[in-house]
């Protein structure tokens, strides 16, 4: 998924009016407005089934975004003891091949969760463009 020069100003503008980073904005952004009724757009084509379908897709994304984060937040914490056994003695943990394997394993899964949400987001807007409805 890509924004236009325009789109991708008003998401950093709002994002820093969050103080957050602006994928995280998106993110956020993209779930409230998940948990909200399907809007009324004239001429849409939206089936009751469709736009559940669409929210059961989004919640799914949520959890694996909100366990990637545990997971992330779980490593960390590993990697806050290494570094304060490397500053007590100098000496490096022999875990810190197994923190950088699960880093690598957390990224990718975090890759691939932003991909399904990306394809998702792609999705509903052309959904919006077909319907000639604007948000």
């Amino acid at each position: 998924m890509s924004f236009s020069e325009s789109e991708w100003a008003a998401i950093q503008a709002a994002a820093a009016r969050a103080a957050m980073a602006p994928g995280a904005w998106v993110g956020d952004s993209a779930a409230r407005a998940a948990e909200l009724p399907e809007p009324a757009v004239p001429g849409a084509r939206v089936s009751a089934g469709s736009a559940g379908s669409r929210m059961q897709g989004l919640m799914g994304l949520r959890s694996e975004l909100m366990e990637c984060r545990r997971v992330l937040r779980n490593i960390g914490g590993n990697l806050n003891d290494i570094a304060r056994v490397a500053n007590t003695d100098g000496a490096l943990e022999s875990t810190v091949g197994q923190v950088a394997q699960m880093v690598a394993r957390a990224v990718e899964r975090i890759d691939g969760t932003v991909a399904d949400v990306d394809q998702q987001v792609g999705e509903a807007m052309s959904q919006v463009r077909r319907s000639g409805g604007r948000r």
